[in-house]
Parts: C-alpha cells; sequence; structure tokens
C-alpha cells in the first residue's frame, strides 16, 4: 500500500511520517515545500500525478485535514485520519476508514478492519435489506457515533468508526427473519462473519432484546441503546420505543420487559458517564441530520 501525505500537514506530522517503513509518497498540495522536508520523501506527487493501481484502495491519504479525508474517499482511496487531539468527526456518517491518535501506529502495517461507507451500502443492499430499513440503520449509526465520540472525550476507551459500522449493519437480516423465521440478530451475526467482520457481527448478535445475550462491550452496548432510542428514523427516547415494540410484536412480551430492565440501567449508565438527562440527550440527538450522504 502507498501511504500517500499530504504537503499542506503540520510540520509534526511531515516529520513523524517520514521514519515509517511504509511505502509513501508526498501529496503536493500547493504552495512551495521545504527542502528539509522534500527529502525526507523518495516520492513527490502532484494529486493529477498519481499512478493508476489496479485496486484503487491500494492507496492511503493519511492527513489531520479531514478535507484530504474527504477528497481521498471521493475517488476511492483508503482514508486515514490522524487525530491525536481526539476531536470528534465534522460528518456524523465518518467516510475515514481509519483512525489513528499517534504516528507510531504507522511502526506496523496498517490494518483496516471494518467496510467503508460504500461496501456497508453494498452488504446492506445486496441482501436485500430496504431502503426504510436503511434510512433506520443510518440513523442508529448515527446516534451511536454520537454516543461513542462523547463517551470517548470522558475517558471511555471505545472505537467510535466500529460503533458506526455496527450500528449501520445491526439489521442485516431484519427482512429475512421476518419472512423466514429464525432469530433477528442471529443470521446477521453469521453474514458478517463470514464476510471477516467479527466484532461486526457481535454487535448484530447482541442488539436485540433477548434475554442471554445482552451486549457485553462497549460498542454493543452503544449499539444497543442507540437501537432503542428511535422508531424508524425518528428519536423517540427509550420509553417510547419500547411501548412500539411491545404493541408491534405482542408475542414476545415477556422478552421485550426482561430487556426493559437491562435498557434502563444501560441508558442511566451512558447518562451519568455523559453528565447528561435523558431530555437533554435527547433534544441533542434531534437537532443532528443522520441521513447517509449521498455514494
Amino acid at each position: 500500500m502507498l501511504l500517500l501525505i499530504p504537503s499542506d500537514s503540520p510540520r509534526w506530522a511531515l516529520e513523524g511520517v517520514s521514519p515509517s517503513p511504509h511505502p509513501k509518497a508526498l501529496l503536493r498540495a500547493g504552495g512551495a515545500v521545504a527542502p528539509a522536508t522534500l527529502l525526507r520523501f523518495p516520492l513527490i506527487l502532484d494529486p493529477e500525478e498519481i499512478p493508476a493501481f489496479p485496486e484503487k484502495k491500494a492507496l492511503a491519504v493519511l492527513s489531520p485535514d479531514y478535507a484530504w479525508i474527504r477528497w481521498a474517499k471521493e475517488r476511492g482511496m483508503r482514508a486515514v485520519w490522524l487525530n491525536p487531539q481526539g476531536r470528534s468527526s465534522p460528518e456524523p456518517h465518518p467516510p475515514h476508514d481509519l483512525e489513528i491518535s499517534d504516528l507510531a501506529a504507522l511502526k506496523n502495517p496498517l490494518e483496516f478492519r471494518l467496510p467503508d461507507l460504500a461496501e456497508t451500502l453494498t452488504i446492506l443492499r445486496g441482501h436485500g435489506v430496504p431502503e426504510n430499513v436503511i434510512a433506520h440503520a443510518a440513523a442508529v449509526a448515527g446516534v451511536a457515533f454520537f454516543l461513542a465520540e462523547r463517551l470517548r472525550e470522558k475517558g471511555i476507551a471505545v472505537d467510535p468508526l466500529l460503533v458506526h459500522r455496527g450500528g449501520l449493519l445491526h439489521d442485516l437480516d431484519k427482512i429475512a427473519s421476518l419472512n423466514e423465521g429464525g432469530a433477528h440478530g442471529q443470521r446477521a451475526a453469521e453474514l458478517l462473519a463470514n464476510l471477516g467482520y467479527p466484532e461486526l457481527a457481535e454487535i448484530a448478535r447482541r442488539h436485540v432484546l433477548r434475554p442471554g445475550q445482552w451486549p457485553r462491550t462497549w460498542p454493543e452496548k452503544i449499539v444497543f441503546l442507540a437501537d432503542k432510542l428511535l422508531e424508524g428514523a425518528e428519536v423517540v427516547g427509550l420509553s417510547a420505543r419500547l411501548l412500539f415494540l411491545k404493541e408491534r410484536y405482542p408475542e414476545f412480551q415477556e422478552e421485550i420487559a426482561a430487556g426493559e430492565v437491562f435498557a434502563r440501567a444501560l441508558q442511566n449508565q451512558i447518562l451519568v458517564a455523559l453528565g447528561l438527562t435523558e431530555p437533554e440527550l435527547l433534544e441533542m440527538l434531534r437537532a443532528r441530520n443522520f441521513h447517509l450522504p449521498r455514494l
């Protein structure tokens, strides 16, 4: 993989990237480049000179500037967001493929263990998930990503990108399980595991109100709660969502009742961690736009 570093990156980023063992090139981004910087890179390219690769994702742009992340994804490349301050993403649906906080991570091979936005939508549509369910999944992903980033700000170790992709794919088997029977979440977990995404598989498996399969990790818990705050793509809050579920699935009253205890305890845990009341959180979520961008 060829790593591309824009020349308008901060000096600390250019100096920190240059000793990494990855094949790399300086991506000329206008303006003069210091001779000392030029000497650090074996290859210097203008954006229009990037060589054609049989596989676009053999190229990865690394930058702390999110404009370059968008630029890379618009061209089908990998995008690595360098985010040492742990800032919140400017996008409610993050297009980047990987986030690193420390350039020491470049001592090891870059590991892209999650699908990007386009790949995620291909998975959903390839398995017959209708657009209304995708809209719900997008809202769950957006809410979950928002929660994950803010929990991380409070010192909780969680990968917001994993949470986001888990939210998008949590209902992968929704229609199949309704039409053909079977435990919702289980088939999605098997599909995602077979695609090579074991962490996403467990998020899908454990997002349902099923005693004995409550979420265990922070990514699983966050997606579980995000799903319980939404009816369709609308933020309604936990009480309203549980009422909708009881009315829609009367045959699962016991499971929903058992899950309600867990869901309320989890919501309280997250509210305390964030220092928010339930009305404050819902107001913040309702003010955000969770529609997916056009891809």
